[in-house]
């Protein structure tokens, strides 16, 4: 997965104040909304200050002003929160009240004829400070009405020219069409603009007074995150063939109502064992065998008791029927989610996002990446009209009564359960075949309807892509399944339905970024060899995925634009240097940090150790060759490297990926005449560290040396301190010199 944010701009106003004085730790908790889908907001202390935490959206300072009043800070136009108290004096609820503004919104998609009629005000606006955030207008008679994201539409009464309001609980709503913008303004020549001022109003209520507990190596892990990370008895026990995900999407109350069928083969005999689902989505029956099974929860675990034990190497299935809202991403902790937004058309974009999370936010499954099913179906039934891309191929689409349509996708081959994913919009679909040899791969393309000839431009960049990859990892991994490429709300490598996000940038605007796009595809893209072929067995083992897959970035760049501009791109990478690239095993903790671009900058390193390309990429295909469609662990994929590279480079990667910090090379520098001397070693935390590296032995010419943790001199005859350098390009590692 790319790192990349979704920032998505809610506004509320509520209503009037309370008198009672509440003491601060009262206030502490998790407070819920209805914009007709919960919403969740947290009040909690964090470094001495009170803060509210809208989940997904950010952080805001809450400053107390007087009572129960609180400011929020930084916010515009200037907004308070109130607190209330229920009869027993404890915090009940808060509301949010902010006095009203105006915002200006730029036309992007609609009629932009010249007629001074009703018509000529509909379609999509972009809030001009927040261009994430889109409004719609529609004609009702000679009236408008205005609709936001998740709120009820809003009637729009003509109050003369180019002047429309409302009222709704007391306040009235202005809308004001003005002036095209000037000519010149970036992204918005010849459109119109309106000025709309009012909010709708919110209220949150509490619904818990405890903060959820956010796992990392700082806070701690809990028994629930062992329950989801770890291979116990009840998840061995039982090895997952295929699943057929059966699910109905209603998107105006972002509800699904599901049916998994497990089909599993006994490990060993058993008569109890553990499937995933979260604790918000409720199972209404477990069948087996037609029968109902009983079961228990603890946190989001599920524990199925089986009438008589199921004998070893014996195969069966049950099935999970279950419903329920599932919970939308919190990207600044890297939970994913069901994302539930709208195109500037209006119409309903949907993508499920669940890297870092896991599956079971939304389906049931054996929640673990050690385990993939040999094979799925994907069965998805959404509002006609729009269209739905899942993994695998389309089997079938059909069309159902009451305005649905189904769609069945087979994918052919094992699938890591977190790319299990569904995208609902308005695509435009188109198709194109690419050959290798005598080999040909059908290629699908998707994007939002408005972007068809941009999705052609950038996806027409996909055969050269997958040539440089079929060159240095391999043949394609899934040929059966075809590979397609889509536009998406998140960028994200799902397996047979890559997505690259979305091509506006800003999000709905009518603006993009190709280069960013085509570096997108190529980072998501190289993850059908990286991820979903190859793949980690556990979270902390993920730079198997990211490292790799950011290191193709490098590799198309080399192979499109020439050498320095991949090792420009490369060292524009920042690596933090706070935590191990592998992170905690068996607690399903998975971060984004350095296996991005610190681990890019060791697999170069390790490349120029080797100094022999002809042997690093006989290596990468050979991984591929080797571990295709299976999991591994990074002690597996590190030992397999160094036999192959006939060396134990053990040393070289503990180093990099179980300490923050890079080595650091210590020079010593003097010159004695005509000659210099150097003083080195390295200053690394694995013991027997010894990379080597490459200094000019004399002007402009490098060549390795071989620094260890011990002090080593040598002399460099007819150098002078300014014709030494060290080559810091093709290795990674700090240098101190003196």
């Amino acid at each position: 997965m790319k790192r990349c944010l979704i920032f998505i701009s809610l506004f509320f106003r509520l209503f009037p104040l309370s008198a009672q004085t509440l003491p601060i730790d009262s206030l502490t908790g998790e407070y819920e909304g209805d914009l007709g889908y919960p919403i969740i907001c947290r009040v909690q202390p964090e470094g001495g200050k009170l803060i509210l935490k809208i989940i997904g959206l950010g952080k805001i300072e809450l400053i107390h002003t007087r009572a129960n009043i609180y400011r929020l800070n930084g916010v515009k136009p200037e907004a308070s929160i109130i607190f209330y108290a229920d009869s027993l004096g404890k915090t009940a609820r808060f509301r949010w009240e902010q006095k009203p503004s105006s915002f200006k919104w730029t036309k992007i998609a609609g009629d932009t004829g010249s007629s001074a009629g009703v018509d000529d005000y509909t379609g999509a606006y972009r809030m001009q400070d927040n261009p994430y955030r889109i409004l719609h207008l529609g004609a009702v008679g000679a009236n408008l009405q205005m609709t936001l994201p998740g709120q009820p539409p809003m009637l729009m009464i003509p109050q003369g020219k180019d002047h429309y309001a409302a009222k709704n609980d007391g306040q009235t709503y202005q809308l004001t069409f003005g002036e095209k913008p000037s000519p010149g303004t970036p992204g918005h020549d010849g459109e119109k603009s309106i000025v709309v001022g009012g909010f709708p109003p919110v209220n949150f209520k509490k619904r818990s007074s405890s903060i959820p507990h956010i796992s990392n190596p700082v806070n701690g892990f809990t028994h629930a995150d062992t329950l989801h990370g770890m291979l116990t008895p009840l998840r061995t026990c039982y090895d997952v063939l295929f699943y057929h995900l059966d699910i109905t999407v209603t998107p105006e109350t972002r509800f699904i109502d599901g049916r998994t069928l497990i089909r599993f083969k006994a490990m060993s005999t058993f008569d109890r064992i553990q499937v995933d689902l979260f604790a918000n989505m409720h199972i209404e029956s477990i069948a087996f065998h037609g029968r109902p099974l009983t079961y228990t929860r603890a946190y989001n675990a599920v524990f199925i008791q089986f009438p008589q034990p199921v004998e070893a190497g014996s195969q069966d299935e049950l099935l999970i029927t279950y419903k329920g809202h599932p919970d939308e991403p919190e990207i600044d902790v890297d939970k994913g989610g069901w994302l539930w937004l709208w195109d500037r058309d209006h119409r309903f974009w949907i993508e499920t996002v669940t890297q870092g999370v896991g599956p079971s936010l939304w389906w049931p499954c054996k929640d673990h990446l050690s385990d993939r099913p040999d094979s799925m179906k994907i069965s998805v039934t959404f509002p006609t009209g729009l269209s739905e891309i899942s993994n695998g191929q389309l089997l079938k689409s059909t069309a159902l009564p009451g305005g649905q349509t189904r769609n069945d996708w087979y994918v052919s081959y094992p699938i890591n359960t977190y790319n299990v994913v569904v995208n609902i919009g308005h695509y435009a679909h188109f198709e194109d075949t690419c050959r290798n040899g005598q080999d040909s791969l059908a290629l699908h393309f998707y994007c939002l309807a408005y972007n068809l000839p941009l999705a052609k431009k950038i996806f027409s960049q996909a055969k050269a892509m997958l040539h440089v990859y079929q060159q240095r990892f391999g043949p394609y991994p899934f040929p059966a399944d075809g590979f397609t490429l889509m536009e998406s709300l998140y960028p994200m490598e799902h397996q047979g339905a890559v997505s690259i996000g979305a091509l506006n940038q800003p999000f709905n605007s009518t603006e993009y970024d190709s280069v960013n796009l085509v570096r997108a595809m190529w980072h998501e893209s190289a993850h059908e060899w990286w991820g979903n072929s190859v793949g980690c067995r556990d979270y902390a083992d993920m730079w198997i995925h990211e490292s790799f897959a950011t290191y193709a970035e490098v590799l198309m760049l080399e192979a499109t634009q020439g050498r320095q501009a991949a090792m420009s791109y490369l060292h524009s990478q920042a690596p933090q240097n706070k935590e191990p690239i592998i992170s905690v095993y068996d607690v399903n903790h998975f971060h984004m940090g350095d296996m991005y671009p610190k681990g890019a900058l060791m697999l170069h390193t390790l490349r120029n150790i080797l100094d022999d390309d002809d042997k690093w990429f006989f290596i990468l295909k050979s991984i591929q060759e080797r571990f295709k469609y299976h999991t591994i662990s990074s002690k597996v994929l590190t030992t397999y490297i160094s036999n192959l590279a006939g060396r134990d480079l053990s040393w070289f990667f503990d180093q990099y990926l179980r300490y923050p910090s890079p080595p650091t090379l210590l020079l010593e520098i003097k010159e004695e005449g005509p000659s210099l001397k150097i003083k080195y070693k390295w200053q690394a935390n694995r013991p027997g560290f010894c990379m080597p590296v490459k200094w000019t032995t004399s002007k402009d010419t490098f060549e390795l040396a071989y620094p260890t943790m011990g002090w080593q001199t040598v002399e460099l005859k007819g150098m002078k301190r300014s014709d030494f350098r060290v080559d810091t390009d093709n290795f990674y590692f700090i240098l101190k010199q003196t």
